[in-house]
């Protein structure tokens, strides 16, 4: 795509536009005059033939200078038609003024001085016939000083308009200068080249190619900072992703912890019930280990008491065990008397049975005295039977006390040493106690702890669950920027910068 090259002449054309407008407007205005002051020929042929030429002028020559020229003469001219059909009517002098000032429209020098030299021409010209007595007009009862002074006017203001046109020509030309520029600039539909600068010489040119400085180090910088900011975009993109997936990892951790918080605490719940019927078991316990010291140290009173009286059965065994072998003793002498008896009452047999019948009473005797030695022999036998039996029965049972006693003294020993440790029993139970009552104590603690850490936990959570949700809006707004980044890249890549 070529740089388009803009000149006047656009502006030129729709001034001349304009002016024929005008030219046209002017020439309806002398018909109104003529039909009031009844010079037709006048407004026909001069107002007719000058709109025709210059109309036929616009059609051929469009735009150009000459064009310009002859429309400030025509405009000239129907001024000094309209002075003329009026019978040189002075407010129809006020005319020239304003069409001199509709020609600065055209920003160019030459018409305005075209159309005051024809003026002048005219007033001159005029008068110098109107002063002859020629039928035309220029200002009734005129004199020469007037005439100069309207030359005057027209000069000083056609001084100020030929210096107004020379100033919006200058302008024109910047501005068309600015407006090329403009269209360099864009002359891509896809980039702005931002290289260019203006070749005018203005304030306004300078200032713009200054501001295009201006704007090319700042794109210039922008472009640089967009491709930062890229970066960044995807970086907190990367950034936002992972946090996006730390926090939900968060919330997971965070519900597991508060759930394994609430298992804990129901656990610890049933640990201070347990340690709770701990203590009241070790309470009963060591009650029960009291009772039983008590209750050691009783039998062992009593083992002492049994002791005491199975020392003193063992001394009345031991007694009787001497008191039996007396009584062996005694039957010995009475089995030998018995052994004796016998043998008399033998011999008393056979002496009775010597002496015949005197002799039978006492051989009855004799025989009776036999049979109750023999009996007594016997019981005697029985008896000491008995007695080696009692007397065996009585050693062991002597022996039986000795080991009882023996056992007993053992039972005391065993009840004293039953008894020491029951009573340390019943220590360590109580110190038992005191510990599950510490126990109890710092678990119900912990519960109260652990109740306190769930609290948190849900707080905890519900921050876990806000950073979550804030991760998704970072993340969010990440994805925006960094779409955002890219746009502005895209953007920052249509301007064609020098660095």
């Amino acid at each position: 795509m070529t740089t388009p090259l803009f000149t006047l002449d656009a502006h030129y054309r729709k001034a001349d536009r304009i002016m024929l407008a005008v030219l046209w407007l002017m020439f309806f205005w002398a018909l109104g005059l003529a039909g009031w002051h009844g010079s037709w020929g006048q407004a026909l042929v001069v107002g007719g033939l000058t709109v025709a030429v210059m109309t036929t002028m616009h059609l051929l020559i469009p735009g150009r200078r000459l064009l310009r020229c002859c429309m400030g003469a025509a405009f000239m001219v129907m001024s000094a038609l309209h002075v003329n059909v009026s019978n040189g009517l002075l407010e129809m002098h006020f005319g020239i003024f304003v069409l001199l000032a509709f020609l600065v429209y055209y920003r160019d020098w030459l018409p305005i001085v075209v159309a005051a030299a024809v003026i002048a021409v005219h007033h001159l010209a005029f008068f110098a016939m109107q002063s002859q007595g020629i039928d035309v007009a220029v200002i009734p009862q005129g004199t020469w000083p007037r005439i100069f002074l309207h030359a005057f006017y027209v000069v000083l203001e056609s001084a100020i308009l030929i210096y107004l046109a020379q100033q919006t020509y200058v302008d024109a030309q910047e501005n068309l200068a600015l407006m090329t520029t403009a269209a360099h600039l864009t002359q891509r539909d896809d980039g702005i080249d931002l290289r260019y600068r203006s070749p005018a010489s203005g304030d306004t040119a300078v200032r713009f190619n200054h501001f295009l400085e201006l704007l090319d180090e700042l794109v210039s910088a922008v472009i640089v900072d967009t491709q930062g900011l890229t970066e960044m975009g995807q970086q907190l993109g990367q950034a936002t992703g992972k946090l996006r997936d730390g926090a939900q990892r968060q919330e997971a951790e965070v519900n597991y912890m508060s759930q394994a918080m609430q298992q804990m605490s129901r656990a610890i719940d049933e640990v201070a019930a347990h340690a709770d019927q701990a203590a009241h078991s070790a309470e009963t316990a060591n009650q029960q280990a009291s009772a039983g010291n008590r209750s050691v140290i009783q039998v062992r009173e009593e083992i002492e008491k049994l002791a005491e009286h199975i020392v003193g059965t063992d001394r009345e065994v031991q007694s009787l065990a001497s008191q039996s072998e007396q009584i062996g003793r005694v039957l010995e002498v009475i089995r030998s008397i018995a052994e004796q008896t016998n043998l008399l009452a033998l011999n008393a047999a056979i002496e009775a049975a010597r002496a015949g019948d005197q002799g039978r009473g006492f051989a009855v005797v004799a025989d009776e005295v036999r049979n109750l030695a023999q009996k007594t022999a016997l019981s005697t036998a029985e008896i000491q039977d008995i007695i080696a039996r009692l007397q065996h029965s009585s050693r062991q049972a002597a022996t039986a006390m000795h080991e009882s006693q023996t056992s007993v003294q053992r039972c005391v020993t065993d009840s004293q040493s039953a008894a020491d440790l029951l009573s340390a029993v019943a220590q360590d139970i109580g110190a038992i106690t005191r510990l599950n009552q510490s126990i109890a104590s710092a678990t119900h603690l912990q519960v109260e702890v652990s109740n306190e850490v769930s609290e948190h936990l849900s707080s905890v959570q519900q921050v876990a669950q806000q950073n979550v949700g804030d991760a998704a809006a970072l993340d969010s707004n990440g994805q925006r920027l960094r779409q955002l980044a890219e746009r502005l890249n895209r953007l920052s890549q249509r301007f064609q910068v020098s660095a």
